[in-house]
């Protein structure tokens, strides 16, 4: 018996080993009837200069590029990627495709485009009718979502005359710098407590404490096309907010006759996600609608509580690509 078990052993040692040997014969035992083949693609630059997990962010942008399904479907296909190499199994046509993403990424490495970006809420939508002389469509496909282009001069004069206004509040952040690849984040919230229910505490009881984070997460990722002339981002944003608070009437364990008030939240939910494309040498901005905006006041020239029980905010995202000699 003893003999026998290692017999088998050594005979899956040297199977494994067959496969082990080399990458070609592994290649070679994947199936490749639509003409597929590997490709490996040098991403190094890129997550150098955009930091440590970066890479996923080219894995990203390839399969909304492409489509996830071309990796799930018929096909025989393969994408892995590391800190350093992007490796793609796929059709010819395919790899056209995933290059020129990879080139986007990698091609000002060394020194890469900046993107300014912020987000403001205006607690009135007629700022649309003031501004509408500079304002360019274009289009977005979330419905209440609007999208326009300017100049970075009349962008800056739009900024500047929002932030006058006395209804007008911008995320804590403040403006944000995006490297070309790299989303930026813009978030502000805060947490909500509230009793949540009551439990037996010895002969009595106690209350039993519930919270709620509210919040808005707006992240944007640009990237450069290859001539340089225009520029993709894809934006989305998540916004939860606490519309009110119900009160139920709730008997203790040990009743007296009494009911114990406890709160359950009815929470608001947003959810965008939406890409656009649009010439580098103007800036995009967007209008996301009538939204929450649980974000606590930050605008000196309003009331500090202006936004305290705000229940809709038109949210306004700025999106300015700067020349990488810009500061």
């Amino acid at each position: 018996m003893v003999l026998a078990n290692r017999a088998y052993l050594a005979g899956v040692l040297i199977v494994a080993a067959a496969f082990m040997v080399g990458a070609e014969p592994l290649h070679a035992q994947l199936p490749a009837d639509d003409g597929q083949i590997w490709k490996t693609y040098d991403i190094g630059p890129y997550v150098e200069q955009a930091g440590a997990g970066s890479q996923r962010h080219v894995v990203d942008w390839v399969l909304q590029e492409t489509g996830s399904p071309q990796w799930h479907g018929e096909t025989v296909a393969s994408l892995s990627v590391s800190a350093s190499a992007l490796r793609c199994f796929h059709t010819p046509e395919m790899q056209v495709r995933v290059e020129e993403i990879v080139e986007r990424f990698v091609a000002d490495a060394a020194t890469p485009h900046r993107f300014s970006v912020r987000v403001l809420g205006v607690g009135s939508p007629a700022w649309r009718n003031d501004m509408r002389p500079m304002l360019r469509p274009i289009p977005a496909a979330t419905p209440g979502v609007q999208a326009w282009i300017l100049s970075r001069e009349e962008a800056a004069v739009l900024v500047a005359r929002l932030r006058s206004r006395g209804d007008c509040e911008e995320l804590p952040t403040g403006a944000v710098l995006a490297a070309n690849g790299v989303p930026a984040v813009l978030t502000g919230g805060r947490k909500r407590e509230y009793v949540q229910d009551i439990a037996v505490a010895g002969p009595g009881w106690q209350p039993v404490a519930g919270s709620c984070d509210e919040g808005m997460a707006i992240d944007v990722q640009p990237l450069m096309a290859r001539d340089g002339t225009a520029v993709e981002a894809v934006i989305r944003c998540r916004i939860d907010q606490i519309e009110r608070m119900a009160q139920v009437g709730m008997t203790p364990p040990a009743a007296d006759g009494r009911r114990v008030p406890i709160e359950v939240p009815q929470m608001s939910a947003v959810r965008i996600g939406e890409r656009f494309r649009w010439p580098a040498n103007s800036t995009l901005v967007i209008g996301l609608g009538l939204v929450p905006w649980p974000v606590p006041g930050q605008n000196k020239a309003g009331s500090p509580g202006l936004f305290s029980d705000a229940k809709r905010t038109d949210v306004v995202v700025v999106v300015e690509p700067r020349l990488t000699d810009s500061p």
